[in-house]
């Protein structure tokens, strides 16, 4: 029973996967992610080994730190516990109640054409509704935590930074045990009139893609 659960489970998550996947493919403003023109793509960071903690945890960083904010923010945004988090937009709703995103990158997240209730959504409330009771049922929680961040440039001085990311992720249901991926993936930050630094894009190509919070 205990491997019939985890299947089940396992194969809502990659379900909410895919789906998020192409939201923030979609959300993703031209021109945001990716190295500035004419930078080289730094190596990759190195694998660390960090302790995951519970998602939404942590404390905020300071907003004058691109890394900083990179780091935490992405943490912040991908987790996800379906125990206790209201449905598919709660890491988005949690990372900007510490102002992670612009409010460009925001609106897209949030817009009806990334998905109902979020970017992790499909459209169908009926069907997202359904995905969430089902992670919820199986108590599905993923824990992000960045390891490393790398500037693929050095442009923050611009005002515009890319990072490389190296993220891992456990996932875990109430019948299984932890499932540990790394991924890759790259976040833009833009820096306001204030000095303050936000979230303006993603590429989760690269992403192990559990939350569906996206």
């Amino acid at each position: 029973m205990v491997v019939v659960l985890a299947a089940v489970s396992v194969a809502g998550c990659s379900a909410l996967r895919d789906r998020t996947d192409r939201a923030v493919s979609s959300a993703t403003p031209p021109g945001t992610t990716g190295p500035p023109p004419g930078a080289s793509q730094a190596p990759g960071p190195p694998l660390a080994t960090a302790s995951a903690g519970e998602p939404g945890t942590g404390t905020p960083p300071d907003l004058a730190d691109p890394a900083a904010v990179a780091t935490y923010c992405f943490a912040r945004w991908q987790s996800f516990d379906a125990r206790s988090d209201a449905d598919l937009a709660a890491g988005v709703e949690r990372a900007q109640a510490d102002g992670c995103f612009t409010s460009d990158f925001l609106a897209q997240l949030t817009s009806a054409g990334a998905g109902s209730g979020g970017a992790g959504g499909t459209g169908s409330p009926a069907v997202d509704g359904q995905a969430w009771e089902e992670q919820r049922a199986h108590g599905a929680r993923s824990t992000v935590t960045v390891l490393a961040a790398t500037p693929l440039a050095d442009t923050a001085a611009t005002g515009r930074v890319v990072y490389l990311l190296n993220a891992r992720s456990v996932f875990v249901t109430d019948n299984s045990a932890p499932v540990e991926t790394v991924s890759t993936p790259t976040v833009t930050l833009l820096r306001d009139t204030a000095g303050r630094w936000r979230i303006a894009g993603a590429d989760l190509s690269d992403n192990a893609g559990d939350a569906p919070g996206r």
